[in-house]
């Protein structure tokens, strides 16, 4: 293996670990706290932010595959935090719509969770965090060109 490749193959490996544990803490905070995973938790904001979205949309918005959207969606709506309901103008459609359960986690998650990535970043620099928003998203526009 080259040099080159050694050192991207780091920085991939870099990204996964630093990634997974962000995911890791914050999946200990929202259960410990809401009883709810950090995917669970951007999937119940995600319907709260579109109006009555399809699950693909939800998946699209979170960079996430179909199938593990839907897997997400049956323990939400298990949990009876969200519910699928048949879209009246298109009759094959599904759409999301959060319950009054699923809307009050929603509401009480939402501060908790801003304090716990606050927490989770407290140690990078403010600079640091706008450098890294700007490369993640250089990062993602690379990885979709690829394909």
């Amino acid at each position: 293996m080259n040099a080159e490749m050694t050192e991207d193959l780091a920085l991939v490996t870099g990204l996964y670990r630093a990634t997974n544990a962000a995911v890791r803490e914050l999946d200990q905070r929202l259960m410990r706290e809401h009883d709810v995973t950090f995917v669970q938790a951007v999937t119940l904001l995600a319907i709260d932010t579109f109006d009555r979205p399809q699950p693909h949309l939800v998946a699209e918005h979170l960079s996430q595959q179909s199938q593990t959207v839907t897997g997400v969606l049956d323990r939400l709506e298990r949990a009876g935090h969200v519910t699928r309901r048949r879209d009246l103008d298109d009759r094959r459609a599904v759409r999301l719509e959060l319950t009054e359960s699923g809307r009050v986690l929603v509401d009480e998650m939402s501060e908790s969770l801003k304090k716990h990535i606050t927490d989770v970043l407290d140690g990078v620099k403010p600079r640091t965090r706008e450098k890294l928003i700007h490369q993640l998203d250089e990062l993602e526009h690379s990885i979709r060109t690829a394909r």
